[in-house]
């Protein structure tokens, strides 16, 4: 049966309300938020040594996250849109055209990146092998054989220029030549063609050779350190010419199609669930505030957040009103809760006595 509740119990109730309230709101000064903040982190910071990754979440948890949020979630049309536009308002921009490339890389952070390449030996050995036994590469190495040894032919005249006379009969012959076989160029280039046909493995094979053996370490950094040398004073508008703020977005979309194949390939799920193990492998059973110690998460750093954002965003909802709207929608359920108003009618009947 439900008691009966007082007129003055209800009164009570919502006057009670009405303090409790105000004196929430006004902890919501942004000084008083901020002491009580620091208090606050000063209490818990100590006893997050007691409480362990593991506790407080799973790994199978954090990939149901990652597939709900990044595998399966339909990503907004205006997400790429935005993207391609801010894209372009970057590279059209004054700003970045006229940075020149040595204002975001020195000449030394440049000289130990080619270093660190340099250190790598083996993965260049096999990069000169794949890029060399590419059709293309072949084709090229034919395309300038073929035009040097064609051109030497026709041009050079060797034999005209070594040897007294044959010029003039040099000259007779092919007077000859084209009245009976004017089909002969043709065949000394098709014979030509042929023979660097014939010799193609010979000419990759030195290729690689050269490469690899010819070329030291110190070869290598003088021609990257040149072409540095060549490019440092260019601006990043000139690395982009020809390319206009359409052809940014296209990539832009490019990527995006990428992206929703990529998310939802057995590669990708391989990765994030490996990661996710690997993370939970090493932290699962260390404190919370281990945690946050190698991230380089202290109070200090949270506090200094707090003092930069806490009074803009205290003071604009304070303004409109919605700290005070949550409050009251919080704490009237309790005070019009009927163990609350029961309790108050009691107290209110014990004191009229």
């Amino acid at each position: 049966m439900t008691k009966k509740v007082s007129p003055a119990a209800t009164d009570l109730s919502k006057q009670l309300l009405e303090l409790h309230i105000a004196h929430e709101l006004s902890l919501f000064d942004a000084p008083k938020f901020i002491s009580w903040v620091k208090e606050e982190l000063e209490i818990q910071w100590p006893s997050l040594a007691d409480i362990s990754l593991g506790q407080l979440v799973g790994a199978d948890q954090v990939k149901e996250v990652i597939v709900r949020n990044v595998v399966t979630n339909e990503i907004p049309g205006a997400v790429t849109e935005i993207a391609g536009e801010a894209a372009s308002a970057l590279f059209t921009s004054e700003v970045h055209r006229s940075t020149l490339l040595k204002s975001v890389m020195s000449a030394a952070q440049f000289e130990e990146f080619v270093d660190k390449l340099l250190d790598l030996p083996e993965p260049r050995k096999q990069g000169i092998d794949h890029v060399i036994d590419l059709p293309i590469y072949r084709e090229l190495i034919s395309g300038v054989l073929y035009q040097a040894i064609v051109r030497y032919i026709y041009e050079a005249n060797v034999f005209s220029k070594n040897v007294p006379g044959v010029s003039s009969m040099l000259k007779f012959g092919k007077r000859m030549i084209d009245k009976t076989a004017p089909k002969l160029e043709g065949a000394v280039e098709e014979s030509v063609k042929t023979y660097i046909a014939d010799n193609l493995a010979f000419l990759v094979g030195v290729s690689k050779e050269f490469l690899e053996n010819s070329l030291t370490d110190q070869d290598l950094k003088d021609s990257a350190l040149e072409l540095w040398d060549v490019l440092e004073s260019k601006s990043l508008g000139e690395f982009q010419e020809g390319m206009d703020s359409v052809d940014l977005s296209e990539f832009v979309v490019l990527g995006y199609e990428f992206w929703l194949v990529f998310r939802t390939s057995d590669y990708f799920k391989s990765c994030y669930e490996l990661v996710v193990d690997y993370f939970f492998e090493k932290y699962g059973e260390q404190s919370i505030q281990a945690l946050l110690d190698d991230l380089g998460v202290t109070p200090e750093k949270i506090m200094s957040e707090v003092d930069a954002f806490a009074p803009m965003i205290l003071s604009r909802l304070k303004e409109n009103g919605q700290i005070e709207a949550i409050l009251r929608r919080r704490l009237t359920s309790f005070y019009c809760s009927s163990d609350a108003l029961s309790l108050l009618s009691t107290a209110t009947k014990g004191a009229a006595m």
